[in-house]
């Protein structure tokens, strides 16, 4: 269960495919254009990496549902959190915390005692998200996107205790 809503964690399909690219583009427009120059947007949509990728990671992705609806997926690779994006509508309803966690078992389990994640200084909401879940910044650096634009990534780590 998480906030109100009922929602059961599983491994995603094949099927789910299409689902996943939908809903992880929703998510980091929703989580980024606030502040991202246009530029930054426009070498994203160009890029369009989820269209490549989750046909790849499918196998290795956490999906939540509510009703049958795909609502929030996650993925670890390695010890590092490698996506967590929530649907914009059920977003700040327990969601996000829930798929976290389930990453961060699979990095535990997987031997790791740090848990590393990043994102980009256009999201404004990720830094209280994570900290208030016990992470820390470890580091800034710049990233030059092809237009010339350059934005943050911001890396964050969470050490786990016996």
């Amino acid at each position: 269960m998480a906030g109100r809503l009922a929602v059961r964690t599983r491994r995603a399909v094949e099927a789910d495919v299409p689902a996943l690219i939908d809903l992880a583009q929703r998510s980091w427009l929703s989580g980024n254009c606030e502040l991202a120059p246009v530029e930054a947007v426009r070498d994203w949509i160009a890029a369009d990496r989820e269209s490549r990728r989750y046909p790849e990671i499918w196998p290795t992705v956490t999906v939540a549902e509510h009703r049958s609806r795909i609502v929030g997926l996650s993925h670890a690779d390695g010890r590092e959190v490698a996506d967590l994006w929530v649907h914009p509508s059920f977003q700040r309803r327990g969601i996000g915390t829930l798929l976290l966690r389930v990453c961060e078992e699979e990095i535990r389990r997987a031997g790791h005692a740090v848990c590393r994640l990043r994102y980009t200084g256009y999201n404004v909401a990720a830094p209280r998200f994570y900290r208030a879940r016990g992470y820390s910044e470890v580091s800034r650096s710049p990233e030059r996107l092809p237009s010339g634009v350059t934005r943050e990534i911001i890396v964050m780590e969470k050490e786990f205790h016996p």
